[in-house]
């Protein structure tokens, strides 16, 4: 288990506050789902949590340790227990499939066999369902293969903390469906999960710990029905556009 914890958190990007004072604790091995309209802040928090970016303001611990402050051998040992998976995949564009997955065993686990890394890179890629050859680059996939790629890469190291920024968007129904019944065995499974899905379906059957956002700040957190009872009519008209495609003039 691994706590990820934010203090008044704020982010400021030429003169304008993306992220506005956000205090928040993700709950450690359920799955964290960020909700919002589009340029709400959703990615960046969840860059933020993950340490990718610094706040202009405010703290964020893991497990009750600064994020910000850890030394060299600290923050490789939270980067060991943790994977995220980018919007835009984020793969190396001039390393094959295989050196982009090897990559993370190489820094993380510099003493495993070749052998043994292999079987681990083979095997996380035909869980996602990627079947082409491991020598392509990411120039020479489409938008899903390199979108699977990216979630075997941050599985590879058999993470106990996920991050995953819209996994699933510009991919196919078929390896949308592969990547959605993998997201789902983790999210049975102990992994403590924090994500921004851009998927309705698949939020509202997965997420134990919703965080409502608009206009940089989190308006509200709870279970899906917690925030869909809300009495709040900034919260509901955000979650009703969101979750259930209801126009509203609050959104």
């Amino acid at each position: 288990m691994i706590n990820i914890k934010l203090e008044n958190v704020t982010f400021i990007r030429n003169n304008r506050k993306i992220i506005d004072d956000v205090s928040l604790e993700f709950p450690s091995g359920k799955t964290s789902v960020i909700i919002g309209p589009s340029g709400c802040g959703k990615s960046t928090l969840l860059k933020i949590a993950a340490g990718l970016i610094p706040p202009t303001t405010g703290k964020v611990y893991v497990d009750g340790e600064n994020l910000l402050t850890m030394n060299r051998k600290e923050l490789l040992d939270f980067r060991k227990k943790s994977g995220f998976v980018f919007q835009d995949a984020a793969l190396w564009a001039n390393k094959s499939v295989y050196e982009n997955m090897i990559l993370p065993l190489q820094v993380h686990f510099p003493e495993m066999e070749t052998d043994e890394k292999d079987q681990k890179i083979r095997s996380m890629l035909k869980a996602v369902g990627y079947t082409d050859s491991l020598l392509l680059r990411p120039a020479q996939l489409s938008n899903g293969e390199r979108k699977m790629v990216s979630l075997a890469r941050a599985l590879v190291i058999s993470p106990i903390l996920l991050y995953m920024d819209t996994p699933l968007t510009l991919v196919d129904p078929s390896v949308s469906a592969k990547m959605e019944r993998l997201i789902l065995d983790l999210h049975s499974s102990d992994y403590t999960v924090i994500s921004n899905f851009a998927n309705p379906s698949l939020t509202k059957r997965i997420s134990d710990f919703t965080i409502v956002m608009k206009d940089g700040r989190v308006i509200s957190t709870g279970t899906i029905k917690q925030i869909s009872e809300t009495g709040d009519r900034e919260v509901s008209d955000t979650v009703s556009a969101v979750l259930y495609h209801q126009n509203s003039n609050s959104v």
